[in-house]
């Protein structure tokens, strides 16, 4: 009994070991500028304890715009990044020394080396390895961070990856206070000031964070880094830090595929079909040469695509799926999930699975308005409409100038589901990157179809043309209504003929299937009624339809169970 638990002891303590202490790397944020005298003392300082103590701490300085006259180049560079993190830690006044976002925050003169090597022996939750690389042109600096937590670690987390300029040398003073050589400056906080929501850990679980930046107002490339590091956004506790290596990370496990991202889908839709297009990339440090992708939409039968290929660590492929038919509801998921990696078992399960909600495509009237604000590269923006057969029924673009609005009107030929497609040749959209492009596709009784501007290369939008325009309504609601909506059983529909006529009433799913009709004849002018029987109709959106002579009107109709 005696060695089982000794076992038993050596196991546990091998696992504590493996999943509770990391080494902590101290984060040190300094506000400095070049027209600060004082700050002259505390760079010096600091710099001396960057070269003593590489591995215990890490430094980000960021410039200020004052004292007077503050023009600081470093601070005139990114004054949105670095008053950004001034903000966030309430610093007034240089030098001010922030150590690991709420252990010290106060006078860079008085900051101890006791309160950096203190912080160093208080373990970390996390392992963070931080890469940089440079393109072949030198111009752009990629950022990948991989991030395992070896504790539990939940709250407002948020991972930033900053790129940093080790050294600036001025052949002569740029500022008042004489100072010529600048530590770990601050250029670039990506993807954002605000950087990367991160989810809640368990031990084993891991991020890969990979951003990139087009470099500007670099004084050496040579000097181009990263300083990567995890805070806590409620309490500024910066959980751990990194300086970046020019050297391939070591992924946490050796065979793992994660789903990225899903493209080709529409959020909307109404022809109950889809064709994913699926991106996987491989996190694991083996190469993977097959896997499978399995896929289904509302828990129907699973459609199974093999894949092989290769696939060498941190890159990705794309997947086109086969074609998946089911019937549209008001609400369904389309739910892909990765697994047989090398014919074996993936390591980390928890990233191979996506779901992807989607819901009933909205009613539109036939014409349709369409605005376009295009960003700063409008001739990579165009559009089309396809109807169900994939026939382009409206175009447009590319559009010559930047940064204005542009309308179009959009007559649908006849009533049916169509796709409404937002292509960029750029891949990164109209918003954000390139300016503040959007775009909006409404019909004329105001119903918004789409909105947007962050979509990648494109961006598909299902809507069913099935209602007629605003200038033929005259009076909908008298014209036809529905009660109870949502409805189970039954619902009856309710209608006002203005002259006497016939009338015929038909209940469409959203593929335009009838599943319930009435042909009450020739009715007189005034108010009807006629009772609809949903027994056997499936949950989901319906159109309720009435034709009068020569006037059509619709009414959304939603069956519940």
């Amino acid at each position: 009994m005696k060695k089982v638990f000794s076992l038993l002891a050596s196991v546990l303590m091998l696992v504590s070991i493996t999943y509770g202490q990391s080494q902590r790397m101290v984060l040190l944020e300094e506000f400095t500028s070049s027209t600060c005298g004082p700050c002259v003392t505390a760079n010096s300082k600091i710099h001396g304890w960057l070269v003593q103590y590489p591995t215990t701490f890490t430094a980000i300085f960021y410039h200020m715009n004052w004292p007077p006259p503050g023009n600081d180049p470093m601070y005139l560079a990114n004054p949105v990044d670095n008053n950004a993190r001034r903000s966030y830690y309430n610093v007034n006044s240089v030098p001010n020394s922030v150590v690991d976002g709420n252990v010290y925050n106060g006078n860079g003169n008085s900051l101890q080396w006791s309160v950096i090597s203190n912080r160093a022996n208080v373990p970390s939750p996390f392992e963070i390895q931080l890469q940089h690389t440079l393109s072949p042109a030198q111009d752009i600096v990629y950022l990948t961070m991989v991030a395992k937590a070896t504790q539990t670690a939940v709250g407002n987390l948020v991972a930033h990856n900053v790129v940093i300029e080790k050294l600036v040398h001025f052949t002569n003073p740029p500022g008042s206070n004489g100072e010529t050589n600048f530590d770990h400056v601050m250029k670039k906080m990506l993807p954002t000031k605000d950087g990367t929501q991160l989810p809640d850990y368990e031990p084993g679980d891991y991020s890969i964070i990979q951003t990139s930046w087009v470099m500007a107002n670099v004084y050496d490339v040579d000097e181009i880094a990263g300083v990567g590091f995890i805070q806590n956004n409620t309490t500024k506790e910066v959980l751990q830090s990194a300086n970046s290596s020019a050297n391939f990370p070591t992924l946490p496990y050796n065979r793992d595929l994660q789903v990225m991202s899903v493209q080709n889908v529409s959020a909307t839709n109404c022809s109950g079909a889809v064709a994913p297009v699926v991106t996987v990339r491989n996190n694991g440090n083996n190469t993977i040469t097959s896997f499978d992708l399995n896929f289904n939409v509302n828990g129907g039968t699973v459609s199974t695509q093999g894949w092989t290929g290769s696939i060498a660590p941190l890159e990705t492929t794309s997947v086109t799926l086969p074609g998946y038919t089911f019937t549209p509801q008001l609400s369904n998921t389309l739910q892909i999930y990765s697994n047989h990696p090398n014919s074996s078992t993936d390591e980390y399960p928890k990233n191979d699975t996506l779901t992807i909600p989607i819901s009933g495509a909205e009613a539109t009237s036939l014409t349709l308005y369409l605005f376009i604000k295009t960003d700063n590269n409008p001739q990579e923006t165009t559009w089309d409409i396809k109807d169900a057969g994939g026939l382009i029924v409206a175009s447009g673009g590319p559009y010559t100038t930047p940064n204005i609005v542009n309308r179009d009107t959009i007559e649908i030929p006849a009533y049916g589901c169509y796709t409404f497609t937002i292509y960029d040749a750029g891949g990164n959209g109209i918003c954000c990157n390139n300016g503040n492009g959007l775009y909006l596709l409404q019909d004329d009784l105001g119903t918004e179809i789409v909105e947007g501007g962050n979509f990648g290369a494109y961006q598909p939008t299902e809507f069913n043309a099935n209602l007629p325009s605003a200038i033929e309504v005259f009076d909908q609601t008298r014209a036809l209504r529905v009660f109870p909506n949502p409805a189970n059983g039954s619902a009856t529909a309710a209608f006002y003929l203005p002259d006497p006529g016939t009338a015929e009433l038909s209940l469409k799913d959203m593929t335009g299937r009838n599943v319930w009709s009435a042909r009450p004849g020739y009715l007189p002018e005034g108010d009807h009624r006629t009772e609809i029987d949903l027994t056997g109709v499936v949950p989901g959106i319906y159109f309720l339809q009435l034709t009068t002579g020569n006037k059509v009107y619709t009414r959304k109709v939603t069956v519940n169970r």
